[in-house]
């Protein structure tokens, strides 16, 4: 596998899961069977990243090792960028609850 493929995977990965994860909270407040919605789209965002992970795995390669920490770089990279671009909102919400 390229590498650039794997990066491009695993950030495409890493957006499905975190994106999602940011969209199940975003419904907690208005959802009647919250645990429900939690558990439901844990076993969904886990079940797709497992099945992604194992096609990489198990690709034709011998060197499968290397394609798949690049993908884990692409996932954790687009989790870095989701923490970032979410956390200065916090930041000014929580000076605006001080004063």
């Amino acid at each position: 596998m390229i590498p650039v493929i794997a990066l491009a995977l695993g950030a495409s990965l890493g957006l499905f899961y975190f994106g999602g994860l940011w969209l199940t909270l975003q419904q907690l407040p208005v959802s009647q069977y919250p645990y429900r919605l939690i558990f439901f789209s844990f076993i969904f965002r886990l079940a797709v990243t497992l099945l992604v992970v194992s096609l990489i795995l198990s690709s034709n390669s011998t060197y499968s090792l290397i394609p798949l920490l690049i993908c884990c770089l692409g996932f954790l990279a687009v989790r870095t960028i989701m923490i970032l671009s979410i956390q200065p909102h916090n930041k000014i919400m929580s000076r605006a609850d001080n004063n």
